[in-house]
């Protein structure tokens, strides 16, 4: 049987950087803290709106074991591992094997094309090799794959893996996974990377959320699933409305990317709101124009978050 602790919103959280891009951990302290006096009910380290792909290794294991070390059993912390390689998932994963985390997180190797068969041999290695819970990371729109139900389900079903975060957007394919679990009695926590559905995760089979924007809007996040676990749909919309009028900093970019845009809005929110210290992102990402920094205070005050 699950044991419950992971549920609710689990926060994706930025890595703060210094202008040189080295993991600020000042500023990284005082966002963990930030996070969960906001309520945020675990935290996901170094993902991908952690712009871990752009890191070095060791400013990745830097990052987690800092928040690791920060949250301190507070929430449960899961540490993101993925590498473009199986070897290499292995040896970031063996390197954190002493930081006190709840789980590791593994996306499918990247850059080359795999078929399920490998890819289910990758998390199985993983496995094998290392001592913490790892959970699938299936988020098809960076990596090029996508981990399918079956897949997943199996996995789960044979101990490989305990988990997953499915940002890959396609419910059916999500509710494939759920009715798979049932079917043949794989038990595993299902998280959705999705703002929009936070308040319906209970009806949808999944134990909670893991949003990007959580890093400014955690509280309102974290009430918006909780009244909706209690069937307060009122509520529930009033603290989700919130938290995707905060969100809305996270489109203000008029150019770059869509991860740059996201990376860059959150953090120079949270810059504004004297959580960290800069609002550097790694290269080549585009930070924001002062002209679009400047819209950020009216949408933090509309949206509850600045006085």
């Amino acid at each position: 049987m699950l044991n419950g602790e992971f549920k609710g919103v689990v926060v994706p959280s930025v890595t703060p950087l210094t202008p040189d891009e080295r993991v600020d951990t000042a500023s990284l302290r005082r966002l963990v803290n930030y996070l969960i006096d906001e309520g945020a009910h675990g935290i996901w380290a170094a993902g991908t709106t952690g712009e871990f792909a752009a890191l070095r290794d060791d400013q990745r294991i830097l990052a987690i074991e800092k928040t690791a070390e920060e949250v301190n059993g507070r929430v449960p912390v899961i540490g993101n591992v993925s590498g473009a390689g199986t070897q290499a998932t292995i040896d970031m994963a063996r390197a954190l094997a002493e930081s006190g985390l709840d789980g590791i997180a593994a996306t499918p190797p990247y850059y080359y094309l795999y078929d399920q068969g490998e890819i289910a041999d990758h998390f199985r290695a993983i496995s094998d090799a290392v001592s913490q819970p790892l959970w699938v990371y299936n988020i098809p729109i960076t990596v090029k794959l996508t981990v399918e139900p079956a897949t997943i389900a199996d996995l789960a079903a044979e101990g490989t893996v305990v988990g997953v975060k499915d940002s890959s957007g396609q419910g059916e394919a999500f509710a494939e996974l759920v009715a798979r679990c049932r079917r043949n009695g794989a038990e595993m926590y299902r998280f959705l990377g999705s703002v929009y559905r936070t308040t319906m995760t209970k009806c949808l089979g999944a134990h909670g959320t893991i949003p990007g924007g959580g890093n400014i809007a955690a509280g309102a996040l974290s009430r918006a699933w909780e009244a909706g676990e209690a069937g307060d749909t009122e509520k529930a919309n009033e603290y989700l409305d919130r938290a995707l009028s905060a969100q809305r900093v996270m489109g203000l970019a008029k150019a770059g990317g869509r991860n740059a845009a996201t990376s860059s809005g959150l953090k120079s929110s949270l810059k504004i709101l004297g959580i960290i210290d800069h609002d550097t992102v790694s290269a080549p990402m585009r930070s924001l124009t002062e002209e679009e920094k400047a819209q950020i205070p009216g949408i933090l005050r509309e949206a509850g978050l600045l006085t």
